[in-house]
């Protein structure tokens, strides 16, 4: 059940915050009605991580992200106006680290580069744009491969042990 706690409206009449419990989560959404009309929704969770919902006025989800106090955690998620996902970015205190992939309008994977503490270390490569699979790897830096997250390294691990090229 929703119980609203407070309701303030800007001089400027542009925006408002609204902030609330839902249950056991507090809930504060910062309303912008202007040209480019929109509403942010900050949801608290239990374990310290913040989750921000951003939506459309007419209340179409075009961004997803977390924080851990003011550092991006997470995943980060952009969203088409249709609904589709446009991108995902992987944060780890406030930095890239892990996938970072951009979709086109059919889904399909067009950008898909990987970071390590901030740093960029690859760049998954596709020939064929109706096919999301790997056909080659560009290491940017070699440096910070090792600084990779756990999951990403072992991908790399598994497509140089299989690489045809070899």
């Amino acid at each position: 059940m929703k119980e609203k706690q407070k309701i303030i409206k800007y001089p400027s009449g542009n925006t408002k915050t609204e902030t609330y419990t839902d249950g056991d989560t507090f809930v504060t959404k910062h309303f912008y009605d202007g040209k480019d009309a929109y509403v942010r929704e900050l949801i608290y969770l239990k374990d310290g991580i913040s989750k921000i919902k951003h939506t459309t006025a007419q209340g179409v989800v075009s961004k997803l992200e977390h924080f851990a106090g003011d550092k991006r955690q997470g995943q980060e998620t952009k969203y088409k106006a249709n609904g589709g996902v446009k991108s995902t970015k992987m944060y780890d205190e406030g930095k890239l680290h892990g996938s970072n992939i951009t979709y086109n309008e059919n889904g399909e994977i067009i950008k898909h580069e990987v970071f390590a503490q901030g740093k960029r270390v690859l760049k998954y490569l596709r020939e064929d744009s109706d096919s999301n699979d790997i056909t080659n790897v560009e290491i940017l830096d070699e440096d910070n491969v090792v600084n990779l997250p756990k999951e990403e390294y072992e991908i790399l691990q598994t497509y140089l042990e299989n690489d045809p090229l070899k």
